[in-house]
């Protein structure tokens, strides 16, 4: 499970590069083809910011297909919609939802992971995979007993609109499901001790949606949904039931919607547990604010009491009574494969990038750049000494960015471990000062897991606000207010940093971040060399962090001693 997590991080990276592969004219409607609409879109910095090309565009003009986040409100999370992707589109998700955790558990929550990815195959046709798991101590006891429950399901799922009128649609969703579900103390289980079973779920659900406009629509849906009725030797599981649901989806503003939904169980079978592992039937549902970030990405803040996010399990209550409440963050991402689509909303272009532009696109040495990626283009940055490191960044937008991380952590005071972690990271820009803004300000958020056998590595999350500025062309400064949680641990730190370039291609950087949780002091010295067009480079550090960036930066060496480290950059796409 531990794997499947980085697949869903790298899900997007994977498809948005293949947008660089493909080529060929898409069916999806345009918007008209001149330079004023082109620039309500914020679409003239892609005409302005590629100098060979632009007596071509200006003259011709460019094709911005709008994307399916902006042409639909966002859609409900435990009912189906009838809405269906243009053709030729694809539409990818990946997130998590956190429940509270009981008593004296170690941990920060427990955390429900998922992603999916969807292709239009025609304008009334998708098809898609859903994956979904969870493997914790749950945050209440079963009959009195801290109790481990795991489920992973991948959901491969259909989805045809057989009735399109101007103001309504109705389809049908057909999914066949992989359960694995692990489960001990009686709860799914005949006995006391852990066991493990492989199963089949099936769910057809038969969406109605009502559009009273384009930004308000109501959802109805009916569905039959079919679980086994035992497993694990003997335990009760959920059965065949039917459901009934309803919710509806509000476009507020272009870049701001809510949506609700709440999803009812009719029987003959079960969709919730006890506290004794009771078999019971409980309402499931959803609420949430959609915020569209860039033109092809989303991120939604939820509360839902939902199982997973598969066609089966979202229907199905978090185990104990559905009483606990969790907190989601989804982003909803849709590359250019096959369609143009918008680098972003902006409305002043982005100028070329310079070879310092290159070089400030790398994170520091303990502090994270302001700066994203272009759309399309990705870097690759790992280092050697004196762990092994490694960062594979690709721009989503010009604003938006999606990272794997690779990460080996030194000793700390911290029990943390030092075993190998890797996962995920996207980061957000709100404000680009090479867009005339006073100052550049985006904000990251990132996940760790502990490598697979590992006996002494927990998972970490870590969330930072970043702020550059540039007085000179020469010199950036950097604040970097940051958070780290793992375990019962909670980090809080301010990192001050300088990035100089006495000579083109050569650049030194200074870091400290004081630690406001009473934690030792985090420092970082060193140097950097790019070539000529700024596209590969070398670093050479001291630092007596435990790693470079994420968690690794505000945890001081276990002495609190320096090592000396290296490492090397690529930058693809420029």
């Amino acid at each position: 499970m531990k794997l499947a997590k980085v697949v869903i991080f790298c899900l997007p990276l994977l498809t948005g590069s293949v947008s660089r592969v493909w080529a060929g004219e898409s069916d999806i409607p345009k918007l008209p083809t001149n330079v004023d609409n082109l620039r309500n879109l914020g679409s003239a910095q892609q005409l302005l910011s590629q100098p060979g090309n632009t007596q071509l565009l200006l003259s011709q003009g460019v094709e911005y297909s709008l994307t399916p986040l902006q042409l639909f409100p966002p859609a409900p999370m435990t009912v189906e919609t009838a809405n269906i992707l243009p053709s030729k589109a694809v539409y990818t998700t990946y997130g998590t939802h956190v429940y509270s955790l009981f008593g004296d558990v170690p941990g920060i929550g427990l955390q429900v992971y998922n992603g999916s990815i969807d292709w239009g195959v025609t304008d009334n046709f998708q098809a898609g995979l859903a994956l979904s798991f969870f493997d914790d101590i749950l945050g209440e006891p079963i009959a009195g007993r801290p109790t481990n429950f795991g489920f992973f399901s991948l959901a491969p799922r259909l989805k045809y609109r057989f009735v399109r009128e101007d103001n309504y649609d109705l389809a049908v969703v057909a999914s066949v499901e992989w359960l694995k579900i692990t489960s001990e103390n009686r709860l799914f289980n005949g006995g006391i001790s852990s066991r493990q079973t492989n199963t089949v779920a099936l769910s057809i659900q038969v969406p109605y949606t009502y559009s009273f406009s384009e930004n308000t629509q109501w959802h109805l849906v009916g569905g039959l949904n079919i679980f086994p009725e035992t497993i694990n030797d003997g335990g009760d599981f959920y059965g065949t039931f039917f459901n009934l649901g309803t919710g509806v989806s509000i476009r507020l503003h272009d870049r701001f919607g809510l949506f609700a939904d709440v999803n009812i169980p009719i029987g003959p079978g079960h969709n919730s547990v006890d506290a004794n592992g009771r078999l019971e039937r409980s309402a499931v549902w959803s609420a949430g604010l959609s915020y569209i970030h860039s033109p092809s990405v989303a991120v939604d803040l939820s509360v839902t009491n939902r199982l997973g996010t598969t066609p089966a399990t979202r229907l199905l209550a978090f185990p104990t009574r559905g009483d606990d409440v969790a907190l989601g963050l989804n982003v909803r991402y849709t590359p250019d494969i096959f369609v143009d689509y918008p680098p972003s909303f902006a409305s002043t272009p982005l100028p070329p990038l310079t070879g310092r532009d290159k070089q400030l696109l790398f994170d520091g040495i303990t502090l994270t750049t302001a700066d994203t990626l272009r759309q399309g283009t990705f870097f690759v940055d790992t280092g050697l000494r004196p762990n092994f490191n490694i960062q594979v960044a690709y721009g989503m937008s010009d604003d938006a960015q999606l990272e794997f991380i690779g990460q080996q952590l030194s000793d700390s005071k911290k029990p943390i471990g030092n075993s190998f972690k890797f996962g995920g990271a996207t980061k957000l820009r709100f404000l680009d000062q090479a867009r005339g803004d006073a100052f550049s300000f985006s904000i990251r958020g990132a996940f760790l897991e502990a490598s697979e056998g590992d006996t002494d590595g927990v998972g970490a999350f870590s969330a930072e606000g970043i702020f550059s500025y540039s007085p000179t062309s020469q010199l950036a400064l950097f604040l970097n207010p940051k958070g780290g949680f793992f375990g019962n641990n909670r980090l809080v730190g301010l990192g001050l940093g300088v990035n100089f370039q006495p000579s083109p291609g050569l650049q030194f950087l200074g870091e400290v971040t004081p630690m406001l949780s009473n934690d030792a002091t985090v420092w970082a010295i060193g140097a950097r060399y790019f070539s000529s067009n700024g596209n590969m480079g070398i670093g050479l550090y001291g630092t007596n962090a435990a790693a470079s960036g994420n968690i690794g930066s505000m945890l001081a060496r276990k002495n609190n001693d320096f090592t000396l480290g290296f490492n090397f950059m690529w930058l693809f796409g420029h």
